[in-house]
């Protein structure tokens, strides 16, 4: 194969690895419309471009660096052509991608180190295609299943995507430096090659890492906001509680009056039973030891019915008295509120079902909320996944979880058969 030749497929080789690992980070983004037809477009316009460049035309490192640029700027643009979602974060998943090919080729180049691998690729450049494939297969693998799939770029600040670009793009251009002045000594050429898969690894775990921290500081924020709202929530329910116990206390006593006056004076007076039945509407359907949570729990029993889902609360202890109201009001309102979201999203009106149970086990109190749900819940770790689904599992788990973790307690949810189930141990 002459020498031209050669060439031009390692330019063409060189665009279609960086291609293909930009696609492992470009796999959360939606496809835009005709998605085959703009790709297919994108790489007729895209590879007599690339055709026209080659590296070995110039000795200069800003030159060849240049090169790697244009050819990083073609892949970008057939990414945003391709795919939907914000354009810097498509150039900035773009660079990670960059970054992956970089790893896969500098550990090529190491094992065609090895004097009789060194051998069979310089006198058979078939050979020396299919050892960069298989190479490049088995690092896109990991890096996909470590790193590509575990987060979505477009979500990313702006800042991150600024830092993810700064730090990979200058790994490369320190590594072309150094390839391109070395001492053609072989143990230079290893320390080259492992300097820049250190590099390009550290920068893709960096940016994962800071990933999730934004990924928990965001939910954080969300989880304040909410515990915020509820707590201004709580405060009126708080008052209603004191208002309507002092009503209902009144009016026993009234009916009370009522039944004994006309008994003594034997006067014939409509059946109240009726009034007070509704009186005793208002009060707890359990005994929980929290005047507030008791409230609580018959206030959600009415927004059930209105709803056309049947509640079903039974508890067999008193002793979340010691408890803070407010937190357990918190997490209360939070997990019967997503088993109301699931349970409302169930066709069958027999499976429109909330069940909640309290019960003492040695020093520890155990809840049980199970609901039917229809469609799919995603988990993620133990905690289901918000947005993957629809029936209203998501910020309210991972809220629960950390007031759990807060008063020392443990947690799990799972879903089996269509219904989902949460179960929450508390120390008393």
């Amino acid at each position: 194969m002459n020498g031209s030749m050669i060439i031009t497929l390692t330019s063409v080789g060189y665009f279609l690895e960086i291609l293909v690992a930009e696609l492992l980070f470009l796999s959360a983004y939606k496809r835009k419309k005709f998605f085959i037809l703009r790709f297919a477009l994108s790489l007729i316009v895209a590879i007599p471009l690339v055709l026209q460049i080659d590296f070995y035309s110039t000795s200069s490192t800003l030159g060849r660096f240049i090169f790697l640029l244009i050819i990083i700027g073609i892949t970008a643009v057939i990414s945003i052509v391709s795919f939907e979602g914000d354009s810097f974060s498509i150039i900035s998943s773009c660079i990670n991608g960059v970054a992956t090919q970089h790893i896969a080729n500098k550990l090529t180049l190491m094992i065609t180190l090895i004097p009789f691998v060194k051998e069979a690729a310089s006198s058979n450049y078939i050979f020396s295609i299919a050892l960069e494939i298989i190479i490049c297969s088995i690092v896109y693998i990991i890096v996909f299943i470590l790193v590509a799939k575990n987060f979505h770029f477009e979500k990313n600040s702006i800042r991150l995507n600024v830092l993810s670009i700064t730090i990979v793009l200058t790994c490369i251009g320190v590594n072309r430096l150094v390839v391109d002045h070395s001492s053609d000594n072989i143990y230079y050429e290893i320390a080259a090659c492992t300097y820049a898969i250190i590099c390009c690894a550290l920068a893709l775990a960096m940016q994962l890492y800071l990933y999730r921290w934004q990924e928990e500081k965001s939910e954080s924020l969300v989880i304040k906001g909410l515990l915020s709202a509820s707590e201004k929530q709580y405060e009126q329910w708080k008052a209603m509680v004191q208002f309507t116990n002092i009503q209902t206390h009144d009016l026993k006593h009234m009916l009370d009056r009522i039944e004994r006056l006309a008994e003594e004076n034997k006067l014939d007076v409509p059946d109240l039973s009726p009034i007070r039945d509704s009186i005793e509407g208002f009060a707890p359907l359990v005994k929980t030891g929290n005047e507030v949570l008791d409230v609580l729990l018959r206030n959600m029993s009415t927004l059930c019915k209105q709803q056309n889902i049947r509640f079903n609360c039974v508890s067999y202890t008193d002793s979340l008295g010691a408890y803070d109201s407010m937190s357990l009001y918190f997490l209360f309102a939070n997990a019967i509120d997503n088993a109301r979201a699931g349970a409302d999203s169930v066709t069958d009106p027999d499976k429109r079902v909330i069940d909640v149970s309290l019960k003492k086990f040695g020093d520890s109190v155990i809840i049980h909320i199970w609901n039917y749900f229809e469609g799919e819940i995603v988990f993620d770790g133990q905690l289901p996944v918000r947005e993957k689904n629809e029936s209203g599992h998501g910020f309210g788990v991972k809220s629960i979880k950390m007031l759990v973790d807060k008063f020392e307690g443990a947690m799990n949810a799972y879903a089996e058969e269509n219904v989902f189930h949460l179960n929450i141990i508390l120390p008393i």
